[in-house]
């Protein structure tokens, strides 16, 4: 669920599925009562700034950060600043993880390593939950099972680590990091950050990249994150604002050129002419 102007938290309705997302951008004024849900819940903010309140301990909120919360445990969030929360809050329901979960307490990560692979899950996750499709229920239990996943190896010490290719040649390299962009576009990332990760320098990494798909590392990722707004836009009815970040964009106006550039008009107007006309090319 997508909440344009928070006054208040969310109400959580849980589907079959037992897994429920929300984005919430918190308005002027927004309060949250002390809450003590039945349910365990990821939170992680991703604009603005706030404070998560337990009893008599106020910790910071951050973009990036990662906070979990068991079923049970007193808490609020509060905004902080003149720019309030943004945030992302994957919830489920007691029956789902209670075979495999740990006994896992609270825990705030402040921005770790897997925050934005985080991210990435929980916007897939929201991505299901709003089309609704078929194999959508199970789809989303095994996303929310993988960032379950990331919370209880970060709780034990263990943090997920990326995967590695240097065993293979660049070329086969770059090929599969190519061919996973169609999945992974609306990760936070760069191409220093894609280069690193392969184990070589940004210049190879270019040549390479240009070589085996025909386009900058730029051209594609805004291309696959375009089409995904595309089809946001036409099947969801989301706001664009909403549609902009689960594409990777992380801040709306570059999302609004980018897609001026490439359709003549903006998102809105798009929309306007489009909605519910799905385009076959893209299904």
């Amino acid at each position: 669920m997508f909440d344009p102007r928070a006054l208040h938290p969310v109400k959580v309705t849980f589907p079959a599925s037992g897994v429920f997302v929300l984005e919430s951008h918190h308005t002027r004024g927004f309060r949250m009562p002390v809450t003590r849900h039945n349910f365990l819940k990821i939170v992680q903010p991703f604009a603005g700034k706030g404070w998560l309140v337990r009893g008599d301990r106020r910790e910071p909120l951050h973009p990036g950060d990662v906070v979990f919360l068991p079923s049970g445990e007193r808490h609020f969030i509060e905004d902080d600043g003149p720019r309030p929360l943004s945030l992302y809050a994957l919830c489920i329901a007691p029956r789902l993880p209670a075979a495999a979960l740990p006994d896992v307490n609270y825990r705030h990560f402040p921005n770790p390593a897997w925050s934005a692979e985080l991210r990435g899950l929980i916007r897939h996750l929201l991505h299901e939950q709003t089309l609704a499709r078929a194999g959508s229920d199970l789809m989303t239990i095994g996303l929310a099972w993988q960032a379950l996943g990331h919370v209880v190896r970060a709780a034990s010490g263990h943090s997920p680590t990326p995967l590695e290719r240097r065993d293979q040649p660049a070329r086969a390299r770059v090929a599969a990091y190519a061919a996973e962009m169609k999945r992974t576009f609306y990760h936070r990332q760069n191409v220093d950050d894609a280069a690193a990760a392969l184990g070589m320098s940004r210049r190879h990494f270019t040549q390479l990249f240009r070589e085996i798909t025909g386009r900058s590392w730029l051209e594609l990722i805004q291309e696959h994150r375009l089409t995904h707004a595309r089809r946001l836009l036409r099947e969801s009815g989301r706001s664009v604002t909403s549609i902009g970040y689960e594409c990777g964009f992380e801040d709306i106006t570059t999302f609004y050129r980018a897609f001026k550039a490439s359709e003549g008009v903006s998102p809105l107007a798009w929309a306007a002419r489009n909605l519910l006309q799905p385009n076959p090319r893209e299904a």
